[in-house]
């Protein structure tokens, strides 16, 4: 949403540029007028302001210090000035103002103003585009390009389901990491065992930071290498070989893991002689593509945790799943299923409808119909849904409404020995009682919402029925107020406010005394004759013509 605001001391004017504009339907933009320099002060300190179309000669304040008026205010606002008379030393001086954008003589003609303010909103909007947000993420970018690479690396070791890889290369361009998601990837855990004389946080995080630039170096000499930190003492690692040349991948891949075992003996040197800190390191035998990375780094990570590699500097090659022992298929549908469960309290959250039940099916759908085979599973599985349901109940304020109205407290009598499909059956009773509870919330909320915008409206007819004013009593952004209304009765906001005085003066035409200029004020109408002619154009005859009919 946009706003023009229009400034002159003579009514007239005002009321005239303001029907040429509405007449010109500018797309998303809310017309403002003003017909003294202290309502426009007034109407610069009560909404943002894009363009001001104003003259340059008024009785309370000169152009040149209303300009400084809304340079203080909003900076990023575009002026068009105007004047009666030809005054070339007060353009010129105006024209130095990095808001003024045009000085135009009001001789000039309606087609002259208007060709000027769509110019004003163009540079507004260009201001404001795509492009120029990108001009300044690429300024920016780079300060915060590493936590966002970390961000996404983790991210990766979340995602269990496969459809949420298929965008991955365009994530890795986004933010410039160089590699190719079609191929695989080596994993590594870097683990520094003990800290030494490095005893503050921020030490050891600068001393993370270093070590991970120090692999980086040393394996990217022949790889596309990068770390970032796991945890408080863990660098996680991903190295994938150049592209193809003209050997077989599966070669390839062979010399890549050589290199990079070979290399992390030369990270654990450097580490020793700059920093005197032991690193362990663990990685897999093979490469491996992305969706399995998640999988592979648990490995690794029990491998450092239960002793294959702890101790100093102890660099362990991790056996894949397929020649490890004892690996439960249950720990990885555990994954997916906080996954989904993620996945499906966001969507509950977010009011976006039915969504929830495809997560939901997607988690039931990981498991057998008589749920995880370990009964350690089946309790962490149920403590989820608990923690979820009961997050989003807290969130949206109905927990103590779920208590009285569904079967919420069975839910603490559930433990592994309970039946699989009666837990299930339960939970998705609750989800959809939470989703048909806030559906039916929000359209009475809706209504009321409704209502608060009548009562204002019918209640403040000779007062300021901009859109901005309405938003602010509903507390709703003025753009968005404009769409939902549209969306919601059909029937734009400003086109009911008019039917409302078309009404309204109707009625106080038929049954009172007033006089037209009276009823022009009770209708807001600063100027009787726009009034006038306003009434006409909608009703099809003069004020005077319609009270003369019905008396």
């Amino acid at each position: 949403m946009y706003r023009l605001l229009i400034i002159d001391d003579e009514p007239i004017i005002v009321n005239g540029l303001h029907e040429y504009f509405r007449k010109s339907e500018l797309a998303d933009v809310e017309i403002v007028l003003a017909y003294s320099a202290a309502e426009a002060i007034s109407q610069l300190d009560s909404a943002k302001i894009d363009v001001v179309l104003s003259d340059i000669c008024m009785p309370e304040m000169s152009g040149m210090e209303l300009l400084g008026q809304i340079e203080k205010r909003w900076p990023r606002c575009k002026v068009i000035l105007l004047t009666g008379h030809d005054e070339f030393e007060y353009a010129h001086q105006a024209l130095r103002s990095s808001c003024v954008v045009d000085y135009i003589l009001k001789t000039e003609g309606m087609g002259k103003i208007g060709s000027a303010v769509k110019h004003a909103f163009a540079l507004v909007k260009d201001e404001l585009s795509v492009y120029r947000q990108k001009e300044w993420l690429q300024k920016e970018f780079p300060k915060v390009m590493n936590q966002l690479q970390r961000q996404l690396l983790l991210d990766l070791l979340r995602r269990t389901d496969r459809e949420a890889y298929l965008g991955l290369q365009d994530e890795f361009d986004a933010l410039k990491l160089p590699f190719r998601a079609g191929r695989p990837v080596l994993p590594i855990l870097l683990s520094v065992e003990e800290w030494g004389k490095y005893e503050t946080t921020f030490e050891r995080n600068l001393m993370l930071f270093s070590v991970g630039n120090i692999a980086e170096e040393l394996l990217g000499s022949r790889t596309v290498t990068k770390f970032v930190p796991y945890d408080h003492s863990t660098l996680l690692g991903l190295v994938q070989s150049p592209e193809q040349t003209f050997v077989t991948e599966e070669k390839q891949s062979e010399r890549t893991a050589n290199f990079t075992f070979g290399t992390l003996e030369s990270v654990q040197q450097v580490c020793r002689d700059l920093f005197h800190i032991p690193l362990s390191a663990a990685t897999s035998n093979r490469v491996l593509p992305f969706e399995d990375t998640s999988q592979e780094i648990r490995r690794l990570r029990l491998a450092v945790l239960n002793g294959q590699a702890r101790g100093l500097e102890r660099l362990l090659v991790v056996k894949p799943a397929t020649e490890q022992a004892g690996e439960s298929t249950d720990h990885f549908r555990r994954q997916s299923a906080q996954y989904a469960l993620e996945q499906l309290k966001q969507r509950l959250l977010g009011g976006t409808g039915s969504d929830w039940t495809h997560y939901f099916d997607k988690l039931t759908g990981l498991f057998p119909p008589s749920g995880p085979e370990d009964p350690f599973d089946r309790m962490v599985i149920l403590q989820n849904l608990s923690e979820h349901c009961l997050v989003c109940l807290e969130e949206l304020g109905l927990k103590n409404k779920a208590i009285s109205q569904t079967d919420l407290p069975r839910i603490l009598q559930f433990n592994s020995q309970v039946s699989w499909g009666e837990a299930v059956v339960l939970y998705q009773s609750l989800f959809e009682w939470m989703q048909c509870t806030r559906n039916d919330h929000l359209k009475r909320e809706e209504s009321h919402l409704i209502g608060r915008i009548y009562y204002y409206i019918h209640n403040n007819l000779d007062s300021d029925l901009s859109l901005t004013r309405i938003a602010r009593e509903v507390s709703l952004n003025p753009s968005y107020l404009s769409r939902w209304y549209k969306q919601v009765t059909g029937q734009g906001l400003s086109d009911y406010i008019q039917e409302v005085k078309i009404e309204k003066g109707k009625e106080l035409l038929a049954s009172t005394s007033y006089r037209i200029h009276e009823i022009s004020e009770k209708l807001g109408f600063t100027d009787p004759h726009y009034f006038f002619r306003f009434f006409k154009k909608v009703v099809g005859c003069t004020p005077q013509d319609y009270r003369n009919r019905k008396v």
